[in-house]
């Protein structure tokens, strides 16, 4: 087993467990612990985990919560973002919404919205449960193994069926964005639906509220010169917002 191997491995295991001993990872994959603390040491430095006396742990600030908690943090700044979002769609387009808490506000907002002839395709139960009974638009549920506590569908019905279907525009949420590391989130799963439908998308928008940004999940979504433009709220720190649009994307900020 190679390093990325091990430390793909590792990550896994925090994924599941939360906590993780070097004793148990090196006895699992047949590895000395002066390897796998290695391994943990330069996870570590890339903000991916935090390293512990005899293991590691996720790090306390990317750390997921519950989907019902999210749902009533940064409220604020999650309107913000939704109203932004709102006015990069169109008439008779198609988009993709993920299945964070910040695209499930967009679908609020394409609810009340005066948009016509849509379609709307997605991974979450939840937006699905926003928008269903909404004329005038025309829902695409990708289907798979649904994440209950998330109402996410992902695996490898959601990726199958991805494959015959584009969209004029994408909306991802994300566990983190940060200009080395890229955009990140926390289930890996839900990851490669975000990688694939990406690619399927005309427009790719993250929508990240500003406590996301420079910190680390544990699995790349993509580079951030993947993505055209990212919408945030108007807390963003001025020194990070510069630092994005030095790179060419498009950043949206504020009322």
């Amino acid at each position: 087993m190679d390093v990325m191997q091990r430390q793909k491995y590792i990550l896994d295991q925090l994924n599941q467990q939360g906590t993780i001993k070097i004793a148990d990872i090196s006895k699992q994959i047949d590895v000395s612990r002066e390897t796998i603390r290695k391994d943990v040491y330069n996870l570590d430095k890339q903000g991916l985990v935090q390293a512990i006396r005899g293991g590691a742990t996720l790090p306390q600030s990317v750390s997921e919560t519950k989907y019902g908690k999210r749902q009533h943090e940064a409220v604020s700044e999650k309107n913000q973002i939704a109203v932004n979002a709102l006015r990069l769609i169109h008439d008779g387009e198609s988009i993709f919404l993920d299945y964070g808490t910040t695209a499930f506000q967009v679908a609020e907002e394409i609810k009340h919205s005066q948009l016509h002839n849509l379609t709307v395709i997605t991974n979450s139960t939840f937006v699905l449960n926003s928008l269903q009974f909404v004329s005038d638009i025309q829902i695409v549920l990708l289907g798979g193994t649904m994440r209950t506590s998330e109402g996410s569908l992902s695996g490898p019905i959601t990726l199958s069926n991805i494959h015959n279907i584009y969209a004029d525009i994408g909306f991802f949420g994300c566990g983190g964005v940060n200009l080395q590391a890229g955009i990140t989130n926390h289930y890996i799963e839900e990851v490669e639906v975000s990688k694939k439908m990406m690619a399927h998308c005309r427009m790719k928008v993250v929508l990240a509220d500003h406590t996301k940004f420079e910190k680390n999940a544990l699995y790349k979504t993509a580079s951030v010169d993947d993505i055209d433009v990212i919408i945030t709220d108007d807390q963003l720190d001025q020194r990070i917002a510069k630092q994005i649009r030095l790179t060419d994307i498009s950043l949206i900020s504020g009322k």
